[in-house]
C-alpha cells in the first residue's frame, strides 16, 4: 500500500472511531482553492446523523487526535473536513515507497490470480490501416499495459475481421476486375479500390449483391479455389498490419481471425435452438443482419431479447445458412472462456456498437455464460467533411500520418548535436509518441475530428512536452553524476518544503492512485493528464528551485532524488501509454 492510500486509511480510521461510516472511497484530494491536501465530504454522513455538514466538520476538526498520523491539522470548510499533511513526514513515506519499488513504482498485485482478455485493434482484412483504426489499437494496448502493471494476467487478442459478407463482395470484385500486378505492388490499396468499385457498381447493378452473397457461401462451404484466393488476401493484409504494429510498438498475445471459429458456428446455432432461446422465423420488423447494411425480412435463426428490454433480436444465421458476425463472436467468447477462464472480456470498440454489446451479453446469459463482455467504447475519428468510410474511399491512411509526424519531428532536430542516425531514431520515437498521446490524452468516449496539427502537435499538452521534461531530468542527473554528487532523501528538503518541491512529491504520491483509476474506468487519459500536470510542476520547480547549486550538499542530494523520482514516474507512465521515453533528445 502506497503513502497516499495509507493516509486515507488513517483518516477513515479516525472518523470511524467517532462512529462515522466513512470509507477510503469517500476521501478525495482537496480542491485547488483550499489550503489543505485531502478532503472528506460530510454531506451524506451528516444527514444520517441529523447534523449539518459544516457543523459536523467543525466539531470533528476540534476533536480529532492527529498524533501518530501523517497529518498536522484538520479544518472545516463548506461541509468538508480537510486535512493538511505533515509534509516532511509524508515526503519520507513517499520516498520509502519509491525505494521499495524503484523500477515498478505505481504497480501492485491487485490482479494476482485474475485473468482479463482484451480485444483490441481487430482491423478488417483487405482494408488499409487508417487513422480510424488507431483509437482501438492504442487504447487497447494501453489498457493491456496498465492491467499487467497491476498484476493481472492479460491476454491481448487481435480478432481480425477476415470472414463475412464483405469478403463475398471482395471475391466477386476481384474475379471481375482484379489485377495481379496491382495486388502485388499495393495489396490493401488495390483491394480497397476493388471494394469501393464494387459498391459503386452495385448501385447501378443490384444483382451484384446477390452474386457477392453467393461468393461468401462458396467461401464458407470451402471451395478450394475460393479459399485459396481469400487466404492470399489474409496473408498480404496481415503482413501489412504487422509492419504498422511494429512501428507503433503494439503487441498481442494472440491473433486469430473470425474464420478460426468457423467449425464452432454450427454448434452455436444448434445449442441455441436446443435450449429454446433461438427460433427460426421472420423478424417482426426488418433488421440489419450485422455483416453489412442490408435489411432482411427473410426467415432466419434469431434470439429474441425482449426479457432484457432489448427490442431488436440477435440474428445467428441467415436464410441461406451462412453465419453472421454475432455467431462468430459467440463462438469466440466460448473459446476464450474455455482457454483462459477470464473474469471479464474487454472489447475496445466504437460507441456505435453499444446496442450490439447489450445484445451479445444478453444472448450469452441465455446460453448459460456469466463472463461479462465489457464494451470499452470510444468516439470515432471523423473528417471535417463527415465520417470516414472505407466503401466510399474516404479515409486517412495511418502510414501517411506516421510518416508526416516523423518528418515534422526530424525537422526540429536539424541543429541538434547528434549523429544523423540518432536524429532518425529520436524523430521516430517523438513522431509516433505525438500520434499516440494526441489520442490517449483525450477522454476516449469523445468523438475526434481529425486534424493534422492536433494529431502531430510537438508542443503544449503533447508527448514531446512530456518527453522533454523526462530528458531534462536525465540531463540534471547526468551532470550531478559527472560532478560526483549523490542522491539523498527528499525529507532532507526540510520541515518546510517549498510549494514547488511539495507539488512534485504530491504528484508522485498520487501516481499509483491514478494508475488504479485508469484501470477501473478503462480510461488511459487519466494517466496522460496526470503526467502532463507532473511535467508542468517539474517545469516550475526547475525554473524556481536550484538543484545542483542548492545551499547545502544535503539539500542538493535531496532535490536530486526528487528529480530522479520525477523522471521515473514520467518514464513509467509514458511506458504504460505505450510511449518510449529516451534519455536524450
Amino acid at each position: 500500500m502506497y503513502a497516499l492510500a495509507r493516509a486515507r486509511e488513517q483518516i477513515a480510521g479516525l472518523l470511524q472511531q467517532h462512529g462515522l461510516e466513512v470509507t477510503v472511497d469517500d476521501i478525495r484530494t482537496a480542491e485547488a482553492d483550499v489550503e489543505a491536501d485531502i478532503a472528506v465530504p460530510l454531506f451524506r454522513v451528516a444527514r444520517k446523523h441529523g447534523d449539518s455538514p459544516q457543523s459536523l466538520a467543525e466539531s470533528l476538526a476540534g476533536r480529532l487526535n492527529l498524533s501518530g498520523t501523517m497529518f498536522k491539522a484538520a479544518t472545516a470548510l463548506r461541509g468538508y473536513l480537510n486535512f493538511t499533511l505533515n509534509r516532511s513526514q509524508f515526503a519520507r513515506a513517499v520516498f520509502a515507497d519509491f525505494v521499495r519499488l524503484p523500477d515498478r513504482y505505481g504497480s501492485s498485485e491487485a490482479g494476482a490470480g485474475r485473468t482479463i482478455v482484451i480485444d483490441y485493434s481487430s482491423p478488417n482484412i483487405a482494408k488499409p490501416f487508417s487513422v480510424g483504426h488507431l483509437r482501438s489499437t492504442v487504447i487497447g494496448q494501453a489498457l493491456r499495459n496498465i492491467f499487467a502493471w497491476l498484476g493481472y494476467r492479460v491476454i491481448g487478442d487481435n480478432h481480425l475481421g477476415d470472414w463475412g459478407t464483405q469478403f463475398g463482395k471482395l471475391l466477386c470484385a476481384f474475379a471481375r476486375w482484379g489485377q495481379e500486378a496491382e495486388l502485388a505492388a499495393d495489396p490493401t490499396g488495390h483491394l480497397l479500390a476493388l471494394y469501393v468499385r464494387f459498391h459503386d457498381e452495385a448501385q447501378r447493378n443490384p444483382e451484384l449483391e446477390a452474386e457477392a452473397r453467393n461468393w461468401f457461401r462458396r467461401l464458407e462451404v470451402g471451395e478450394p479455389e475460393v479459399r485459396a484466393t481469400w487466404q492470399r488476401f489474409v496473408a498480404l493484409s496481415s503482413a501489412e498490419f504487422q509492419r504498422i504494429y511494429e512501428r507503433l510498438g503494439v503487441t498481442f498475445d494472440q491473433t486469430l481471425g473470425e474464420s478460426f471459429y468457423q467449425d464452432r458456428l454450427e454448434g452455436v446455432v444448434r445449442r441455441a435452438l436446443e435450449r429454446g432461446i433461438a427460433r427460426r422465423e421472420k423478424p417482426l420488423e426488418p433488421v440489419r443482419t450485422g455483416d453489412d447494411e442490408r435489411l432482411t425480412d427473410e426467415t432466419v435463426v434469431l434470439i429474441p431479447l425482449e426479457q432484457y428490454g432489448i427490442k431488436v433480436p440477435l440474428i445467428l444465421q441467415k436464410s441461406d445458412g451462412t453465419s453472421l458476425y454475432a455467431t462468430r463472436e459467440i463462438a469466440c467468447v466460448e473459446y476464450r472462456i474455455e482457454t483462459w477462464q477470464p473474469e471479464k472480456i474487454l472489447y475496445v470498440v466504437g460507441n456505435e456498437q453499444e446496442l450490439y454489446f447489450r445484445q451479445l451479453n444478453a444472448a450469452l446469459k441465455l446460453l448459460g455464460y456469466d463472463t461479462p463482455c465489457v464494451h470499452v467504447n470510444f468516439g470515432l475519428v471523423r473528417l471535417a467533411e463527415g465520417r470516414m468510410s472505407t466503401r466510399e474511399g474516404r479515409v486517412v491512411l495511418l502510414q501517411s500520418v506516421m510518416d508526416e509526424a516523423v518528418r515534422r519531428a526530424r525537422s526540429v532536430l536539424t541543429e541538434r548535436a547528434m549523429t544523423e542516425a540518432e536524429k532518425d531514431r529520436v524523430a521516430e520515437i517523438v513522431g509516433i509518441a505525438a500520434i499516440k498521446y494526441a489520442d490517449l490524452s483525450q477522454n476516449r468516449v469523445k468523438e475526434v475530428v481529425f486534424d493534422w496539427n492536433r494529431m502531430l502537435a510537438l508542443d503544449g499538452d503533447s508527448a514531446p512536452y512530456l518527453l522533454y521534461a523526462h530528458t531534462r531530468c536525465c540531463s540534471i542527473l547526468r551532470k550531478a553524476q559527472t560532478a560526483g554528487q549523490t542522491l539523498g532523501e527528499p525529507s532532507e528538503i526540510g520541515h518546510h518544503p517549498s510549494a514547488e518541491e511539495f507539488s512534485l512529491i504530491l504528484d508522485i504520491a498520487q501516481f499509483p492512485d491514478v494508475v488504479a483509476a485508469a484501470a477501473s474506468t478503462y480510461e488511459p487519459h487519466r494517466i496522460a493528464n496526470h503526467l502532463y500536470r507532473l511535467a508542468q510542476d517539474f517545469s516550475v520547480f526547475y525554473n524556481k528551485v536550484p538543484v545542483l547549486r542548492a545551499q547545502t550538499n544535503e539539500l542538493a542530494a535531496a532535490r536530486l532524488n526528487l528529480v530522479r523520482m520525477t523522471a521515473t514516474v514520467l518514464k513509467i507512465g509514458l511506458g504504460l501509454l505505450g510511449i518510449e521515453a529516451p534519455e536524450r533528445m
